[in-house]
């Protein structure tokens, strides 16, 4: 893939029906965190090591039939990719967390759905998390 290349497609696949999304907006949070401990310089020194996870938040389109239960969304996947097929990110193991509306005048009428994956997978050479 090269620089000027760009991500085309986000996929959510629930139960092998695909649902094409707006946007995605991935969160890893790395379960690391400081330790305050008493010391004269008044600084923190330590640090721990705790449990890291993935968030999703995901903007679909609300079709006018054919809706899903979003809540009860078990066992997802959120799939990312490039048009050429050069770069595929995979969120496997999505759960849905919070689900929300949102209408506007000038656009289209959307849900967004907040949700933990358990798996990413990343092909294009990247190491997963």
């Amino acid at each position: 893939m090269s620089d000027a290349d760009v991500v085309g497609t986000i996929v959510l696949t629930v139960d092998g029906v695909e649902y094409d999304c707006a946007s995605v907006s991935p969160k890893f949070v790395t379960g690391k965190k400081p330790v305050a401990t008493m010391n004269r310089q008044g600084k923190t020194r330590k640090k721990t090591k705790t449990t890291s996870s993935i968030t999703l938040s995901l903007e679909v389109i609300i079709p006018e039939s054919g809706d899903i239960d979003w809540a009860n969304i078990e066992d997802g996947r959120v799939t990312v990719e490039s048009l050429d097929g050069g770069h595929r990110t995979t969120y496997t193991g999505c759960e849905a967390t919070d689900v929300s509306e949102s209408y506007k005048l000038d656009g289209e009428a959307t849900r967004t759905i907040e949700m933990f994956a358990l798996d990413r997978i990343i092909e294009d050479g990247e190491a997963t998390s």
